[in-house]
């Protein structure tokens, strides 16, 4: 009994699935279970094996993990989403998938049921609880995804000074100061801030570099977060969901990907 999982290093919906599958792999492994991670990644940093090698040891995966850069299993499973589990049965049939997170003892039950008698209990899995808050859509901060954009009008491929506007619609966003914005992720100059309308418990940005951002919440200090390698970084960890306005002042040279939220 094999099970995919589609995922990539800096996505938080990923990550967030990680815990449930390495319970699956220890619980169900020796019971015939195998479990085959196929990284497809979504930003440059991500393709560099060097990178996923590191970033799944810090993540305590031991399962196999096949880098899929050039998406060729991902366009052969006709598959679109980060991330996306596929069950597949001993005589190579796909019996259960799912896409993004959630349905954790659903998934369970489908291994189990494949893999058949004899085994241990099932794990206590406590779903995520949703207080349904709309929150902000993941936002990209390259020109080619650029959606609910506020600021002046962006330069692509060129670096220039912004000037923050006098106020944001809700989940819009806008740069100030210097900023180069390239395809898939803009790059900080000097005096580099970034505001955002946004309503979640917590922001997450890609990062890449070496620096530190400032983060102001409501115009009240948060955190500084010290970036150190390519990757996803957490910003804002609030247990009350709530809309706020989020500032962050950002060392020169860094370069800043995709907001997500939670």
């Amino acid at each position: 009994v094999v099970l995919i999982d589609f995922w990539t290093y800096s996505c938080i919906n990923c990550l967030r699935t990680l815990p449930y599958i390495k319970e699956w792999d220890e619980r169900y492994r020796e019971r015939g279970l195998t479990i085959v991670g196929v990284h497809a990644p979504e930003f440059a940093f991500e393709r560099v094996e060097s990178n996923v090698r590191e970033n799944t040891a810090k993540l305590g995966l031991d399962y196999p993990i096949a880098l899929d850069n050039d998406f060729a299993t991902w366009g052969a499973w006709h598959n679109q989403y980060w991330p996306a589990k596929y069950l597949i049965d001993r005589k190579g049939h796909v019996r259960y998938y799912h896409f993004g997170e959630g349905e954790y003892g659903k998934t369970e039950d489908a291994i189990r049921d494949l893999l058949g008698t004899e085994l241990p209990p099932a794990a206590d899995v406590a779903e995520p609880e949703f207080d349904g808050l709309l929150i902000t859509p993941e936002t990209y901060l390259g020109h080619e995804r650029l959606a609910r954009y506020g600021g002046e009008k962006v330069m692509p491929n060129v670096e220039r000074e912004y000037r923050l506007p006098l106020s944001l619609y809700a989940s819009e966003f806008a740069f100030g100061g210097r900023w180069k914005v390239e395809g898939e992720r803009s790059i900080a100059g000097r005096d580099a801030r970034l505001r955002l309308l946004y309503r979640a418990h917590d922001v997450f940005l890609v990062l890449s570099g070496s620096g530190t951002v400032d983060v102001l919440v409501d115009g009240k200090r948060e955190r500084r977060v010290r970036v150190r390698g390519d990757r996803l970084y957490t910003l804002v960890d609030r247990k009350k969901g709530a809309e706020h306005l989020l500032e962050l002042r950002v060392s020169k040279g860094l370069a800043a990907y995709a907001f997500t939220f939670g």
